[in-house]
């Protein structure tokens, strides 16, 4: 059966922005000790970490589109890597840097790995107790990232169909299921794996016009999880809740997409600019937040309320001018570099 393509829309565009800013304010949440404020408002800000879901699953959808439009699978590849990698070893470079030779603050790791866990991306896959060798700068996502979109070629080939997509999904949840009998660190990539396939789900029942079937058949999910204390039992191997929400917003928003568009030109030019940004926000605001805010304490200001605001201007100042900055003088010159040398 050929297949409609379908280009992103302005709904598409506005959630991976939102997505990001939720992520954003989680950690901001985190970093600022919110709950000693106000317990609700640190929980509300805690549900940003559905954004990461929500990302994923979003990248799901897109990846089926892409796949779609460019018929060179290792054209596809280097379009991917051109896109994520260069960020992200910018991000690892810099950690490489300060923690080495500034901050002195490098842990023994146990296998002996060490930096080639980011180099080949392996923090996702091989297991490390620690914060430092599995998650620096807010980076494990990117590992995640990869691995999908190694497979995502094999995965979208063989799930041509929303029942057959619904298969590979279901068969995803069970191996996350079996590889958490290993522990929480192993293969932890495959444990989100699930988000994106919810993805390829939605694309492909868009495409035969049962989107709206599926939407229900997530909230009953949703409800039989929620209150069947299903979420207990399964929430620390697979984000089953948040695999249901995020992609019930997903799919509630591409159902009313063809309403939803963007007319005033300041708010599409906006809206352009904090998407193409969103991705840049989200490795920048780990290097400010984990290089700077978490090497600050309070003992340094000598006043709690300096030290929060000094918080503040780093969290949103200086992470919004080294977004401006790393985008337009590091990021974007070496994609266009790269672009320039390895598609053609």
């Amino acid at each position: 059966m050929m297949k409609k393509i379908i280009t992103k829309d302005n709904g598409i565009q506005l959630l991976r922005v939102i997505s990001c800013l939720a992520i954003f304010f989680c950690h901001f949440g985190q970093r600022i000790e919110l709950d000693k404020i106000s317990t609700n408002l640190y929980n509300f800000t805690q549900l940003g970490g559905y954004g990461i879901g929500l990302f994923f699953v979003i990248s799901g959808y897109l990846v089926c589109f892409s796949l779609q439009k460019e018929k060179s699978v290792t054209k596809f590849y280097k379009k991917k890597a051109i896109r994520i990698l260069p960020l992200y070893f910018f991000s690892i470079l810099y950690f490489f840097i300060t923690e080495t030779f500034i901050f002195k603050s490098v842990p023994i790791d146990p296998l002996n790995l060490g930096w080639l866990r980011y180099i080949f991306c392996l923090n996702a896959i091989i297991p490390s107790e620690g914060y430092f060798w599995s998650n620096i700068g807010i980076t494990w996502t990117i590992p995640v990232f990869v691995i999908f979109y190694i497979l995502a070629p094999f995965l979208v080939k063989f799930a041509k169909t929303t029942l057959k997509s619904t298969i590979v999904l279901v068969v995803s949840i069970i191996i996350a299921l079996i590889i958490s009998k290993f522990g929480n660190c192993w293969f932890m990539a495959f444990k989100y794996i699930p988000c994106f396939l919810m993805g390829i789900v939605i694309y492909n029942s868009k495409i035969e016009k049962r989107l709206f079937i599926t939407l229900l058949v997530f909230q009953l999910f949703i409800f039989i999880i929620k209150f069947g204390d299903w979420n207990y039992y399964l929430a620390k191997f697979v984000p089953l809740l948040e695999l249901f929400v995020v992609s019930s917003i997903f799919a509630s928003v591409l159902l009313l997409s063809h309403e939803f568009k963007v007319k005033n030109k300041k708010a599409i030019k906006l809206l352009n600019f904090l998407d193409e940004h969103s991705y840049t926000l989200y490795l920048v605001h780990g290097i400010t937040f984990c290089g700077f805010i978490d090497k600050l304490s309070v003992d340094s200001f000598g006043n709690y309320t300096i030290f929060i605001i000094f918080k503040f201007i780093i969290a949103f100042a200086i992470t919004g001018v080294l977004i401006i900055l790393i985008h337009k003088y590091i990021e974007k010159p070496v994609q266009n570099m790269l672009t320039k040398k390895f598609i053609r």
